[in-house]
Order: structure tokens, then sequence, then C-alpha cells
């Protein structure tokens, strides 16, 4: 059943249908589905499985650009479920951000949701995030964690940077990687981090871990 349901969601994403994406998913969490059985069946494998079926790069690009957007409401329209389902709350917030010129940020948002979800207190600032301005987020909110997600590899340098002024500045705060570009032995490597988190799955490994 999860399946077929998942065949009719993508077809109506590939159709660029907004509206009936979106109430499709509402209709999965009014039928009770869960943050995760939506996410892990519905959200995350509509990005990391799309391919274009055109030769046409222009016509690639405002493709994705309109499937990512449609998943970002959806994200956004549903939150008031993720609210409902939430953990019970631990004194533990996670500061989750997108470096500079990384603009790929679904997969942060949903990062930062399921922190909530399992009860921490989780913002996200942001994608395409200025080094200056992530450090000055540190220095007000004062978070116990930093997670930076990558995707793009190009943007390695900067995360580097970015680590490297973190550590520095705010030995105490612990720093979270993950990211497509996270999944490459040489990029982590080159970063100085505590953590490496790509699913919800390490998020409550991790939860365990430090409580």
């Amino acid at each position: 059943m999860m399946e077929n349901n998942y065949i009719e969601f993508i077809n109506k994403l590939d159709k660029e249908l907004k509206d009936e994406c979106l109430m499709f998913i509402i209709n999965l969490f009014e039928k009770g589905a869960s943050i995760k059985e939506v996410y892990d069946n519905f959200i995350i494998p509509a990005l990391a499985d799309y391919e274009c079926n055109s030769t046409v790069e222009e016509i690639c690009i405002w493709k994705e650009h309109a499937r990512t957007s449609i998943i970002r409401t959806i994200l956004e329209s549903t939150y008031p479920y993720l609210i409902k389902q939430k953990h019970e709350k631990i004194n533990k917030t996670v500061l989750v951000a997108c470096p500079q010129l990384e603009y790929h940020e679904i997969g942060a948002i949903i990062a930062a949701n399921y922190f909530i979800l399992e009860g921490f207190d989780a913002k996200y600032i942001g994608a395409n995030t200025p080094s200056e301005q992530i450090i000055s987020a540190v220095k007000i909110l004062k978070p116990d964690f930093v997670a930076l997600s990558i995707t793009n590899y190009y943007n390695v340098v900067a995360t580097k940077k970015l680590t490297e002024k973190l550590k520095e500045q705010f030995p105490e705060v612990k720093i979270i990687i993950g990211g497509q570009a996270a999944k490459n032995e040489s990029t982590l490597h080159q970063l100085q981090y505590d953590y490496l988190i790509q699913n919800h799955e390490e998020i409550i490994k991790f939860k365990e871990g430090i409580l």
C-alpha cells in the first residue's frame, strides 16, 4: 500500500501539481501517519531518487527547482503535525545551518525537524549562511551543537574554514556534519567535527549517547 501511495505521490510531483501534492501528504497525516513514515517513505525518496527525463539542461534545472519548492512547502505546511508528534523535550540545543554558498537546504530542514521530533531545541537559520552570521548566531544562541549540512562538494573549503573558526572560538560547542558531500571520506578528513549524522536513526543513537 505504501509503495502504491508513493507512486501516486511521485506522479503528482512530476507534474508539478503543488496543491495536490500537499493535500496528498496532509491526508496521510490525517489518517495517522507518523513524521518518520512520511519523511522516510515519501519526502526523502522524492528528492534522492529524482532523475530528469529531459535531455535539455534548462528544463532539468527548473523542474528540479520546482520539485524542491513543492517539498519545502509540504515541510512548512505540515509542521503542526511535527509539533503534535515530538517527543519529550530535552535540555539540548542544536543550531542547524547550510554554510555559505550551500543552497541545497531541504536536507538541513529535514534534519532540524528530526532533531525537534526527538525533543531537541533545534533552530534552523537557513541556506547560504555566511560564516560570520553563523558565528554570530552561536554567540547569541549558545547552542550545545552546531549541525552543518553540505551537499555541494565545492563548498567543502568554505566549510573547512568555518569548522576551524568554530573550534577556535567555541571549543565547548560540538560540531555535527551531514549531507551528501559528507558521505565522502576525503571530505570528512578536511573538516573539524565531532559527530557525523546522516539520518533519523543516527539522530536517535546520538541522543541516546549524550543523555
